[in-house]
């Protein structure tokens, strides 16, 4: 069986002259995605795949739950269509990776990642910023992964700020 856990990204400014696409956290956000890593650190297996969108608020994101669970940012990689990607986008990518590991994390967007989690637990669960859903799946290949095989673990949100 695999596990693959769901994060969007902290709370983000609301507007950056730059665009959508380079929004950083916010104070509160990074405080959200603090208390996400600490939480999950029990969760996480090292080297097992951290994929994230290439935005500036889910870089930040991902970033912060590496350094807090010491390791290195080269266990990070960046999916550079993953910006506002759909579920079935997410599925194709997580199909592909390497059967070794028997976990995974991707960091991104909603409506994406919620779509995402509904697709393949069948349940409508909204993410909100800070959040993070974690995955049991019905499946010991990734490329076997498509909407059903999966029902919600656990849940972690800044307003339920523990993982049972």
């Amino acid at each position: 069986m695999k596990q693959l856990y769901v994060v969007r990204h902290g709370h983000a400014e609301p507007q950056h002259e730059g665009g959508d696409f380079h929004r950083r956290l916010t104070a509160q956000g990074e405080r959200e995605v603090l208390d996400l890593a600490r939480a999950s650190r029990l969760c996480r297996v090292a080297g097992s795949p951290l994929w994230t969108s290439p935005s500036q608020r889910t870089t930040q994101t991902a970033q912060t739950l590496l350094k807090e669970w010491q390791e290195a940012p080269m266990n990070m990689q960046t999916q550079e269509e993953a910006y506002l990607a759909s579920d079935r986008s997410w599925i194709q990518w997580i199909q592909d990776w390497d059967n070794a590991h028997d976990s995974g994390w991707i960091v991104g967007h909603n409506p994406g990642l919620s779509d995402l989690v509904q697709h393949l637990t069948g349940s409508a669960i909204s993410l909100p910023t800070g959040s993070m859903a974690a995955l049991q799946l019905e499946v010991n290949q990734w490329e076997a992964l498509f909407s059903g095989v999966a029902h919600l673990e656990r849940l972690f949100t800044p307003s339920i700020p523990h993982l049972s």
